[in-house]
């Protein structure tokens, strides 16, 4: 074996390191807001500012209550918070943090793995191999995937403390356990992976004993007891934090996984076994050969095989027998077999095997794991220990074509990534079978005004899981644009009868309803809506909004059930304003207008309000101005035409018109 590398040689080599993750992650940094990137960061209201930090601690990733989610990440939204805190919304400036990350991730496994007294060749090829692989890129150029690459460095730090713990004698050894342990609970806090930190110690203790497998297992306990003990209560703590926030220690109560998203949920524990090391195995593919890379590859994309059919079988054989190989070759301390045996620990809480997941396969889940198999494969071609400059030119050339072929496929990948319209068009060409891919491309098709392709692709994901609720409601969302409306109440239909309690699903068919002119019937889905989702703003909105037009005596509750549902929401006030001036209380109706347009400035509704309060009013001077603000607001002719009329008649507004007649006559294209 070779010597461990001098200080400066480190030095000069993580150098190196951080300047390919650079190079290979470079593109990546021009990105923007993509798929969940605009839930969890650019539109959270709670990374806003300092004084909402208890929200992020007091409710699930995505938002919500007691129950309303399975997943409990304060540190990871924390990390995005302090970042909107010094640059708002930037989205390169947290590409930037993502890729230190990154870095950072690339050169503490490097340590660690020179630590553990694993040839430094082998190191050195496997920490290259880390630093570009295309198959990190939805950890590191996806905003979100921060989770794993900060999760990530958590893990190797409590696995530098921890074993600074197993190498010190007396007293001295307690102040590395302590920051392992303090590391271990910021690391769940962050992401759940993490909890699979103390098990990679033990394979280390395991790594750095001798004898048979039995007797280096023992040797990991004793040696590590403290760590494994101190681990476990501090895993409880967050498993009873967990309970405090959603509900439940895993997940809150009667709630499942949806079938879209991870199809194994659903089959019985052999046969889900059996699929998830069908799945062990592409993960192990496509680390090795990153050549089909997708953002999503759910139902149908992986197709499920019963638990006794030959493939089933021999997969779990083949899993059995490479881990009972990599176990053999463990005690000649063949980083090959440590790489594979990190890959298969790290991977075990996303893995499905012991307890199913939200998600049967995700690239992101791989950024831990895969440190092991880049190992494996610096191993492979530093043979048997030699310094890289000894290398046959042979495998000198090979495994630079791999690093050539890694980082240029991570810079092709990391464009995927750009933008939703790329990464979904992406998605539904390499996964044709995902039906989650086809609903994703659909979404932003329609948003972007493409309907009738929107439509297709609805339908597609629908023609693969016809039990897909949200497609049906965005097929219906579709067909009400287009004006199909019969179409579009049957859409709405199916979606309630797949899932009677979806508040969207109420929502669209109302909308539907109002637009067919059947406000009685749109007033009656709304409540029925409300009834399954009390809290629904949205369907409390229409609800208001329907029961005015139909002049019924509970209009009045229902606008009032809608601004306690939604007291920050500019369209309630506005519309309510709108509502109270028709029916001539005009003093209740400035007062709306003005409570809307402290949180939206440029309600049209709200000026408009304020401009036929004032008309009536006969404050001629008062509703020009009104008027301004909305002609300014709507750059519409019509508009422009009305403030003109209403300079005409408020002489001492004649003035001020001259100097902003030019900025309201900008009109958009098309309007009236």
């Amino acid at each position: 074996m070779l010597e461990r590398p001098s200080r400066g040689e480190r030095a000069a080599w993580g150098l190196v390191l951080a300047a390919a993750c650079l190079v290979a992650y470079a593109n990546g940094l021009t990105g923007t807001f993509t798929y969940d990137d605009k839930a969890i960061v650019r539109d959270n209201p709670r990374l806003r500012a300092p004084d909402r930090v208890g929200e992020i601690f007091r409710t699930s990733y995505f938002g919500g209550g007691r129950g309303s989610g399975s997943n409990y990440r304060p540190v990871l939204l924390l990390s995005y918070a302090a970042q909107w805190w010094v640059h708002g919304k930037a989205a390169f400036a947290f590409h930037v943090v993502n890729v230190a990350l990154h870095v950072a991730a690339t050169l503490l496994l490097a340590a660690l793995f020179l630590r553990l007294g694993l040839p430094p060749p082998a190191v050195a090829l496997g920490s290259l191999f880390f630093a570009v692989h295309p198959i990190h890129v939805e950890a590191v150029t996806s905003l979100v995937g921060r989770g794993e690459t900060l999760a990530a460095v958590l893990t190797a730090g409590f696995l530098h403390f921890a074993t600074a713990f197993s190498e010190r004698p007396g007293r001295s050894r307690w102040i590395p356990l302590a920051g392992a342990l303090a590391l271990y609970a910021v690391a769940l806090l962050t992401k759940e992976s993490a909890s699979v930190a103390p098990a990679l110690f033990f394979l280390i203790l395991a790594l750095r004993s001798e004898g048979g497998f039995l007797r280096r297992a023992a040797f990991a306990f004793r040696r590590g007891w403290p760590v494994y003990a101190g681990s476990a209560f501090v895993l409880g703590g967050a498993f009873a934090l967990r309970a405090a926030v959603l509900g439940g220690a895993i997940h809150p109560p009667n709630s499942g996984i949806f079938e879209v998203e991870n199809a194994l949920a659903a089959l019985h524990p052999w046969a889900r076994v059996a699929n998830a090391c069908l799945i062990l195995l592409r993960y192990l593919g496509r680390t090795v050969f990153p050549l089909h890379l997708s953002a999503d590859e759910s139902a149908w994309s992986i197709r499920m095989v019963s638990a006794h059919a030959p493939a089933a079988i021999l997969t779990v054989a083949a899993v059995g027998f490479l881990g009972l190989l990599a176990l053999a070759r463990l005690g000649t301390g063949s980083p090959a077999a440590f790489g594979v045996l990190w890959f298969g620990v790290a991977f075990l809480p996303t893995s499905n095997l012991f307890f199913p997941i939200g998600t049967i396969f995700a690239e992101r889940v791989a950024y831990l794991p895969s440190a092991g198999i880049c190992l494996a494969l610096g191993a492979a071609f530093a043979g048997a220990g030699r310094p890289l400059r000894e290398l046959s030119p042979a495998r000198r050339w090979a495994a630079a074509a791999i690093l050539v072929g890694f980082s240029a496929r991570t810079v092709t990948r990391n464009a995927v990534w750009w933008t939703d319209s790329s990464l979904f068009t992406n998605s539904a060409a390499v996964a044709p079978q995902s039906a989650k891919a086809h609903y994703n491309l659909a979404y932003v098709l329609g948003e972007g005004g493409q309907r009738e392709e929107s439509l297709r692709r609805y339908e597609r994901a629908i023609s693969i899981y016809a039990g897909y609720w949200d497609a049906w409601a965005g097929k219906g969302k579709m067909e009400r644009e287009l004006g199909r409306l019969e179409a579009a109440e049957a859409s709405y239909r199916k979606t309630l009868a797949l899932l009677p309690d979806y508040e969207n699903g109420y929502f669209g068919l109302g909308l539907v309803l109002e637009e067919a002119g059947r406000l009685r019937e749109a007033a009656d889905n709304d409540r029925r809506g409300l009834r399954k989702a009390p809290a629904s703003l949205p369907l409390a909105y229409r609800l208001a909004v329907v029961s005015s037009r139909l002049g019924d005596a509970g209009a009045e509750e229902a606008w009032r059930r809608a601004l306690v549902l939604g007291p920050a929401s500019a369209a309630v006030h506005a519309d309510y304003a709108d509502w109270l001036l028709e029916g001539g209380r005009e003093p209740e109706a400035r007062r709306e207008a003005r409570a809307a347009l402290k949180i939206d400035s440029g309600s049209q509704t709200a000026w408009r309000v304020l401009a036929r309060a004032a008309g009536r009013r006969s404050s001629p001077f008062a509703r020009a101005l009104a008027l301004e603000r909305v002609a300014l607001f709507s750059h519409d002719r019509a508009d422009a035409r009305a403030l003109a009329e209403a300079a005409e008649s408020a002489p001492g507004y004649r003035s001020r018109f001259e100097r902003v007649e030019s900025r309201v006559r900008k009109t958009r294209p098309g309007s009236s």
